[in-house]
């Protein structure tokens, strides 16, 4: 990971990450109101060795915890050896400031957190990744231990929070947030490495629905954000697809990042596909056939065919639907299979530009289903992701966003106005 120092901060969580202490049972010793036992609190397997091979490969592990200073110093102290702070409050960033600042006056070589690049935030819950995206540091999303209760706030046992929050990486093991560190250009989902002139094969892996004979698999390439995220992100190409004024380099791109990935799936010999297909867009719609250029660009052996077509003099989108139920209810409604298709017992892979609710791959895949289709495998390109702010208007003190100007791509932060949904004052400021 290029830096100006030699040494990466990792900015690590302590409860579910390096410890397996999620469990409400450890609230009390989390909290300050009993004394911490460090006999009761069980290590994550591989946490001790990880935390002493980063260090022995220069860089500094500094536990970032929400937890009480009592229980946070003791574990750090005695187990990892290492740096710690406390009481974070994440998402929010101030408490990590004021902390960091002060670790930092004692150790005159640890960067400025304006060194983005010098950062990474590891940790196992949806409020490590806003938390490290308010930053613009990247972020590792691990997956250590199976969740034995449900947990709003940490969003703990909850697949589908973590996910919107719009990590860099993912990681099951150390091992992998080790791989991360050192290989993280071969690590970034696959069309964020594609833009960045690197090829991988990563997707985010929403769900796969099993059935006795066949299944039904969505998974995204790339992440759309709004407000702030880490350099990786491309949001700025997601709003290219729908520019009339897209290049052929930023197709040829794109299909290429989609090429690959179709490629993987096909080197799975287990499984065969019989066709690839698209989502298709309305006539109104611009640039017209924006997903069928796209499409016809991709390169594979898998037979292809458009098997959808919306309705005819449709003026309404999908974008003026207010949630899920209604977005997938106008799919239903305006979204046909061409008549004269046999999809019986035919297995399909089929792309869509966005993965926002997932209204409408929930149901392009059940008209599959119902005509008799076996194995789907569903991809989004890109997948929305929370907003996360960071910064605030000088004028007038409403969080400023980052925009995109839809017909360059160039980002921009705005204060915005009530009639664009926000409550600022107009102020635009370029990045």
């Amino acid at each position: 990971m290029s830096s100006s120092y030699s040494c990466l901060i990792l900015l690590i969580d302590l409860d579910g990450t390096l410890t397996d202490t999620a469990n409400p049972y450890f609230k009390p010793m989390k909290d300050g109101l009993i004394e911490t036992d460090l006999s009761k609190v069980p290590i994550i397997a591989g946490a001790i060795e990880f935390i002493n091979d980063q260090k022995s490969k220069g860089n500094i592990p500094i536990i970032t915890s929400d937890s009480h200073p009592k229980y946070v110093k003791k574990i750090a102290n005695e187990i990892f050896k290492i740096d710690f702070i406390y009481l974070t409050d994440k998402p929010n960033i101030e408490k990590t400031v004021e902390q960091y600042k002060q670790l930092k006056n004692n150790n005159s070589f640890l960067p400025e957190l304006s060194e983005k690049d010098n950062f990474i935030v590891i940790g196992d819950s949806w409020l490590d990744i806003e938390f490290g995206r308010k930053f613009n540091f990247i972020t590792i999303f691990t997956t250590f231990y199976t969740p034995t209760h449900i947990e709003e706030r940490d969003g703990i046992g909850q697949d589908w929070k973590p996910l919107k929050s719009g990590p860099t990486f993912y990681a099951d093991s150390f091992l992998e947030v080790s791989n991360i560190i050192q290989n993280p250009n071969d690590n970034l989902l696959c069309l964020e490495a594609e833009f960045k002139s690197f090829s991988s094969v990563k997707s985010v892996k929403f769900k796969t629905d099993k059935y006795p004979n066949r299944f039904i698999i969505y998974r995204a390439l790339a992440r759309q954000n709004n407000g702030e995220c880490d350099k990786f992100a491309i949001a700025d190409k997601y709003f290219q697809i729908g520019n009339p004024n897209r290049t052929q380099e930023f197709l040829n791109t794109l299909s290429s990042g989609i090429s690959n990935y179709v490629k993987y799936i096909c080197s799975n010999k287990k499984y065969s596909w019989d066709i690839f297909t698209f989502v298709t867009d309305k006539e109104s719609t611009i640039p017209q056939n924006k997903m069928k250029e796209i499409f016809d660009k991709v390169d594979t052996e898998i037979p292809k065919h458009q098997i959808f077509i919306w309705k005819n003099n449709l003026t309404s989108s999908i974008r003026n639907c207010p949630d899920y139920s209604h977005r997938k209810d106008f799919v239903k409604e305006n979204v046909n299979i061409i008549d004269g298709i046999d999809l019986k017992d035919k297995s399909i892979i089929i792309i869509d530009d966005q993965f926002t609710t997932g209204a409408t791959a929930s149901e392009i895949t059940r008209k599959l289903t119902d005509k008799g289709a076996k194995n789907i495998f569903f991809i989004a390109l890109f997948y929305y992701i929370n907003t996360v702010y960071s910064r605030t208007c000088p004028n007038c003190g409403e969080q400023l966003l980052i925009k995109i100007n839809r017909k360059n791509g160039n980002k921009f932060l705005s204060c915005v106005l009530p009639q664009y949904g926000g409550k600022g004052c107009g102020r635009t400021e370029s990045i």
